[in-house]
């Protein structure tokens, strides 16, 4: 039998973990793990030998195979403490992208540990309260995952790698999110951790996040500035003026922002007196965000019109957790038609030339008139959540009076499913606190088909709903006050632009990692639970609880195509179209059309059909986890009969696009971003090859071409042909390079 080689004390290897030995492969097979150790000292092993020599002996450090070597444990490895052995556990855990929790334990008579299970956190199942029923439970993690690391602990306190199972059967955490496991949570300092590699991602430098305006933004050059229809200057009176050198000072910032992302876009707009009048912004972040749920944007200026009296307007959607995401911001300090169309044309290019399906806006004839030009094919609405910020203005009197206003004006807002509704509840309303010569009221009524719930006819995701009028209110306003100088203005802002999108991230870890607690255990509901973010799947299961308690009878059939009258007694009443032949079905409230998830009556008249899945066509993927999965939207395609060389150029423009939302989804991870660079590498090494022997082909048959000119006119004519067709194949080939 020969001997390993010997250890004494502790050995640290290159990550600082102390203790990490495995036991030598040269040892006798007839040896095995370490076991035990008698009172005696010797060391009993697994497959029942007895061995008289000290465990050191048995054991030698692991070789480095590099010089920042990360160990993957294996059964024999040896740990001289309890720390060493759940450190090194945790710290794989950590590069894999699970949490660790302490399992199984069980001592000897004399209280010394004898076995340690360390498992993944995801292990067992949850168990149930034997008194207590649970009204809101918590979402479920645990997926009878059987990973884990188990060890042998013998009595000089050696533990020994018994037990190894690496395979999980969930998804693993990305490395952006690996932080957010337990185990691997650690308080943050002041300078927050996501000011690190993640700074491309959230388009924010810590400098940024200072509240000293003592700090000075070095200009990272004259050339970098974007102007876009210079030709369309301003002539109208400018609103306000910005203080001494608060125009440099923001146009710095953006061109140190576009220096150090040169996919960060910005444009400044001059009026007749070239001064800079109108600004406008959006971060790679933004643009990948609007290209996932930009089908419906709210334009947001009442920061000018509000105590903060700031120029400030962003453009704001919502995310597939129903948050708040910001696409773009601007400085106005100017509101005329022409300021608009060249913000919303601004906006355009930064996006892609992409519109939106819905915009909302607050009541001006100048932004209405300027959307109608510039976004064509756009649904232009009046925002719900701008019309009850103007309520405490024009009825101070009657809300100090009433404390029930508020309360029935929200009612005839969100409660109008239908034009006899909304007539009924706004009569109602008139009558009760005599506002029938209110100018306001008139002017509002008068404006039904661009607020009302009653008239929707695009998509608006949450943005007619009271949650998301609750959830505006707090949207920049905590950190934000009245008159903000722009130095801490622009601070302000991308501090809550990190935390918006640090609460996406924590979203996105919570909807993957964990599971919600169905209401039954039907296909229907679990198909929602795994497709739906948790917040959407809470929706759809509301919904689907409500339909428990409609009526449903058929009122007509044409066809293939059945009518249905679903209602709740004394409340809303919906006519469902559904198709059995091809499960398609169409609700008169239009819940899917303007928000995207199944209505009440949809899901009644499927129930009582026996459809027990979900129909694929009904699970809108801009609300599922997996929403920024896959491609993004790249733009608007040419008409077929576009010239060869515009075709080129749109094609060249969607793959820039493509290349930079990559590098942005790649931008959180050491790993994603290294096979990113390689596939780089590897396609420009093919594209440069396919360009030298395009030229040499275009060079040869260019020649030959040539050479027929000379005979006759007939060949001539034909190497002309030949010569035009090939330049435009070459000029096909690198125009867009």
């Amino acid at each position: 039998m020969r001997k390993a080689t010997m250890t004494s004390g502790p050995v640290e290897n290159d990550n600082g973990l102390v203790g990490a030995v495995e036991i030598s492969s040269n040892i006798d097979s007839s040896v095995g793990i370490v076991d035990d150790r008698d009172a005696s000292g010797n060391i009993t092993c697994l497959d029942g030998s007895l061995n008289t020599g000290n465990v050191d002996e048995l054991v030698k450090v692991v070789p480095e195979a590099t010089e920042n070597l990360q160990l993957e444990p294996k059964v024999g490895m040896v740990f001289h403490s309890e720390e060493e052995a759940y450190e090194f556990y945790n710290l794989y855990a950590k590069r894999k992208g699970f949490s660790v929790r302490k399992g199984h334990l069980s001592r000897r008579r004399d209280n010394s540990i004898r076995d340690r299970h360390y498992v993944c956190s995801n292990e067992g199942t949850r168990q149930e309260h034997r008194t207590h029923v649970t009204k809101k439970p918590r979402p479920l993690e645990r997926t009878k995952c059987l990973a884990r690391i188990e060890f042998k602990v013998n009595r000089s306190n050696v533990w020994v790698v018994n037990k190894l199972i690496e395979d999980h059967n969930h998804p693993l955490a990305p490395p952006n999110k690996i932080h957010m496991l337990r185990s691997h949570r650690k308080k943050l300092p002041v300078e927050r951790a996501i000011f690190t590699e993640a700074d491309y991602y959230y388009g924010v430098k810590p400098s940024l996040m200072y509240d000293s305006q003592s700090e000075e933004v070095q200009s990272m050059g004259d050339g970098e500035l974007l102007v876009k229809n210079q030709s369309s200057c301003l002539s109208a009176t400018r609103l306000r003026d910005l203080e001494k050198g608060d125009a440099q000072f923001l146009l710095d910032i953006l061109k140190n922002k576009q220096s150090e992302d040169p996919s960060f876009f910005y444009a400044v707009q001059i009026d007749e007196k070239e001064r800079m009048t109108n600004f406008f912004w959006a971060d790679a972040r933004s643009i990948n965000d609007y290209a996932y749920f930009g089908d419906s944007v709210l334009f947001d200026t009442t920061y000018r019109t509000s105590r903060f009296d700031i120029p400030f307007a962003p453009f704001i959607g919502v995310n597939h957790h129903k948050q708040i995401v910001i696409f773009g911001a601007a400085l106005l300090l100017d509101e005329s038609i022409e300021s608009f169309i060249w913000l919303f044309r601004t906006f355009m290019a930064a996006m892609s030339g992409r519109q939106p399906k819905t915009i909302f806006t607050d009541r001006c004839a100048e932004m209405s008139k300027a959307i109608t030009m510039t976004f064509p094919d756009t649904c232009h609405r009046l925002c719900l959540w701008h019309i009850l910020q103007n309520v405490p203005k024009h009825f101070h009197g009657v809300s100090n009076r009433e404390s029930n206003f508020q309360k029935d004006f929200e009612d005839c807002i969100f409660g109008s499913n239908s034009e006899e509704v909304l007539c009924k509840l706004w009569d109602n309303l008139i009558s009760k606190y005599c506002l029938g010569n209110n100018a306001w009221l008139k002017d509002l009524y008068a404006a039904t088909e661009k607020w009302a719930l009653a008239y929707l006819n695009s998509f608006c995701a949450t943005m007619t709903t009271k949650q998301w009028a609750e959830g505006m209110d707090n949207l920049f306003k905590i950190h934000f006050y009245r008159k903000l100088p722009l130095p801490k203005f622009i601070a302000q802002y991308f501090k809550a632009l990190v935390q918006l999108r640090e609460k996406e991230l924590f979203e996105d870890y919570d909807s993957k990692q964990t599971k919600p607690v169905l209401l039954v255990d039907i296909p229907v509901l679990a198909e929602a639970a795994e497709s739906y973010t948790r917040t959407i799947y809470l929706d759809f299961e509301y919904e689907y609880k409500s339909q428990l308690c409609c009526l449903c009878e058929t009122i007509a059939m044409d066809g293939t195509v059945y009518t249905f009258r679903v209602s709740i007694p004394q409340k809303c009443t919906g006519l469902v179209e559904f198709n059995p032949s091809n499960i398609t079905i169409k609700c008169s409230c239009k819940k899917f059309e303007s928000m995207g998830i199944l209505c009440m009556h949809a899901l009644k008249v499927l129930n009582n059909n026996n459809i027990l899945y979900l129909p694929p066509q009904y699970i809108l993927k801009r609300w599922t986890k997996y929403a920024k999965d896959g491609t993004l939207y790249s733009g608007p395609h040419l008409a077929a009969d576009s010239s060869a060389q515009e075709s080129l150029i749109s094609r060249y423009s969607r793959i820039c696009h493509k290349a930079v939302s990559v590098a942005v989804k790649s931008a959180l991870s050491k790993e994603a971003l290294e096979i990113l660079e390689h596939g780089l590498d590897r396609f420009i090494a093919e594209m440069e090859n396919e360009l030298r022997l395009s030229y040499a082909f275009f060079k040869c048959l260019l020649k030959y071409s040539s050479h027929g000119l000379t005979c006759s006119a007939t060949r001539g004519a034909k190497g002309a042909v030949l010569q035009f067709f090939f330049y435009s194949f070459w000029m096909g080939s690198v125009v867009p390079f």
